[in-house]
């Protein structure tokens, strides 16, 4: 089963960002990043859980190419293989001002990090995973004045496919999460709009806005969404027995992968409906 930290883990996440990049489009355009490059000011950016990249893509292309000497951008995750991919992403399209980090995921990450030295942070469908107090320490990250945003899930886009895949399987047919069960998993708290807003008060932040938003989107043919999707069927496996999760992971991503194919066809590409949410704020100056 795929982990982060797995030699293929970017090749096999990097198709997730058909369905994250929109959400990562409008927490760039609310950050002002032109705006604030076309002034003549320098940007020093955190993108904090970067993965393969997808907000440096798109700071990158917002930013017009003559700007890009004003950019630092810091790609910071517990990946590897991430972030070789980001590094390899940046030289092939001529990236200037990139940088990545490996954050050890057990060491507080104002340790790792300078203070009040950030213009931007970005968090993209991440914070569900961090510590509660992560987004209180990124604030202390932030230069007065500085941005922050966050793009998360509200909701899971393949529950019933995970439903019908498991009704698929031999008996005995391992445990199926409910549509709460991985809500709470893969959203917690930060689902609600209400909360996100909370916690960006909670750190002082002003101007702060939120909004939901649903997205209908191609994911890719069933080999590839199937590729994509071993990163959230680990965390269903650890709902199952120990003594029984190899199997029946095996099984259940033939049978997922066999539904998906019947209903779109081998070339044909499986489509899903997101919900995110999204907000941002400033720190004051």
């Amino acid at each position: 089963m795929a982990s982060f930290l797995d030699a293929e883990a970017a090749q096999k996440y990097k198709n997730a960002e058909k369905a994250t990049r929109p959400y990562v489009k409008t927490i760039v355009e609310q950050s002002g990043i032109a705006a604030h490059l076309e002034s003549g000011a320098e940007a020093n950016i955190l993108d904090f859980a970067c993965g393969t990249g997808v907000v440096a893509q798109e700071i990158y292309d917002t930013v017009p190419k003559e700007r890009w000497g004003q950019l630092k951008v810091l790609g910071a995750d517990i990946s590897p293989p991430m972030l070789e991919y980001l590094r390899a992403r940046g030289e092939t399209q001529g990236w200037k001002g990139l940088d990545t980090k490996v954050v050890d995921g057990n060491t507080d990450i104002t340790q790792a990090l300078p203070k009040a030295s950030y213009t931007h942070i970005f968090v993209s469908f991440a914070i569900f995973m961090l510590p509660a107090q992560t987004l209180t320490h990124l604030c202390s990250l932030l230069r007065p004045g500085g941005y922050i945003a966050v793009a998360t899930w509200s909701s899971i886009s393949w529950d019933k496919l995970l439903t019908r895949s498991i009704a698929l399987m031999d008996a005995p047919q391992p445990y199926s999460p409910s549509r709460e069960e991985l809500r709470e998993t893969f959203c917690g708290l930060w689902a609600e709009e209400s909360y996100l807003a909370q916690q960006f008060e909670a750190a002082s932040l002003e101007k702060v806005e939120t909004c939901g938003q649903k997205e209908a989107v191609h994911v890719g043919k069933p080999d590839v969404f199937m590729g994509s999707m071993q990163f959230p069927l680990h965390y269903v496996r650890n709902t199952w027995w120990q003594s029984e999760r190899e199997g029946l992971v095996e099984e259940l991503n033939g049978a997922m992968k066999g539904l998906v194919q019947r209903e779109v066809g081998e070339d044909g590409e499986v489509e899903l409906v997101f919900d995110g949410v999204v907000g941002w704020g400033w720190k004051s100056g």
